[in-house]
């Protein structure tokens, strides 16, 4: 097939090019980096096939089997977002007039990556023979596709270990923090999630699961589906869970005591926060910040440690301007948008970095 003709699954399913997004092949970066460069009309396909490949596992079969699981899964992210953003978005901006700023730019970059452990330029994935292990470090919110389908949010500092033979032999997995997933059906594999003091069984659902070591508790809340909870070490004591239902089980000097007592073992309904009348308990998930009567200055540095996006300023003026408001799942370009319908200003985005200006 002539190159030039390549679909975006042509080119993840092209070794050459896969190996050019890992870098792993000198002569295959320095043949693709040509190409690109002579086919400028194929950068849509290209960076959509980039994508796709920093999100599949390497060596882990049919790559065009792997491809449609992916596809699948991310179909079930997008899902996912509509099922968090189930209530109308409510956007409200108010600008500050002062005596010596008038108004400020904000940015904030909402969208979830979909990513996986290899990204190009990096290692690829571990062997498919070892336990990989799925880290968020400081980030927020990071959201990966497991092999399976499957679409897991993690909270920061949280840790997710896919045990040996993910997706083939079983489905079972260790969490260590907090994670929403929106798990792909299977009737021969059930999906199970192991912590430190319960097992989550499910078939397909979507649930949030708090389960950071610090917090004394494991909550366990079900949006979609139905998931049973047993506490660690003790199957034959379950809970099964409908939807806007949660389980707690409070985690006793560094045990979970056995459930002689109510309050070790509890089910009770979510929270629902009344001003926006969405759950409480995924409300990390949310790209949601509000601000009121702050300096660029401040807010910069509040939009970095939340979204981790690098801000920068063009001048020290614009540091000064004061901003009050609320964004929800807004994308950089549409938040600046906004606010320039209120007072004009200039911005731009610079190798994932956002520069402000007067």
């Amino acid at each position: 097939m002539d190159i030039s003709s390549y679909t975006t699954e042509d080119l993840v399913c092209d070794e050459s090019f896969r190996n050019y997004c890992s870098g792993s092949d000198r002569v295959a970066v320095q043949f693709w980096e040509a190409w690109i460069r002579d086919h400028p009309e194929k950068a849509g396909e290209v960076q959509e096939a980039q994508r796709l490949v920093s999100i599949l596992n390497a060596g882990q079969g049919n790559v065009r089997e792997q491809l449609e699981q992916l596809k699948d899964g991310i179909t079930r992210y997008d899902l996912l977002k509509t099922t968090i953003a189930a209530e109308p978005v409510r956007r409200k901006i108010r600008i500050a007039r002062w005596k010596y700023a008038t108004s400020i730019a904000a940015a904030v970059l909402a969208v979830v990556a979909v990513v996986w452990l290899m990204t190009p330029g990096k290692n690829t994935a571990p062997a498919p023979s070892m336990a990989q292990v799925i880290q968020s470090g400081s980030e927020p919110r990071k959201t990966v596709v497991l092999p399976d389908g499957s679409v897991v949010t993690l909270h920061s500092n949280t840790r997710l270990t896919l045990a040996d033979g993910f997706g083939r032999t079983g489905r079972e997995i260790t969490l260590s923090g907090e994670a929403l997933f929106d798990i792909a059906r299977d009737g021969q594999l059930p999906f199970i999630v192991h912590t430190s003091t319960v097992d989550v069984e499910v078939l397909g659902t979507l649930f949030n699961l708090n389960a950071y070591p610090q917090t004394g508790y494991t909550e366990t809340s079900l949006f979609r589906g139905k998931i049973a909870v047993s506490l660690k070490g003790h199957p034959e004591e379950k809970m099964i869970l409908t939807p806007s239902q949660k389980s707690v089980v409070f985690d006793r000097a560094g045990r979970v005591d056995r459930p002689a007592a109510d309050s070790v073992l509890k089910r009770i309904s979510l929270t629902v926060d009344p001003v926006d009348h969405k759950a409480k308990e995924i409300a990390w998930v949310r790209n949601r910040i509000k601000i009121e009567d702050e300096p660029l200055e401040v807010i910069a540095a509040r939009l970095q440690a939340w979204y981790g996006i690098p801000i920068v300023f063009a001048d020290n003026e614009a540091k000064s301007y004061r901003y009050s408001g609320t964004f929800e799942s807004e994308t950089v370009v549409k938040a600046l948008e906004a606010l320039q319908l209120s007072y004009p200003f200039n911005f731009r985005v610079e190798n994932d970095t956002v520069i402000i200006g007067k």
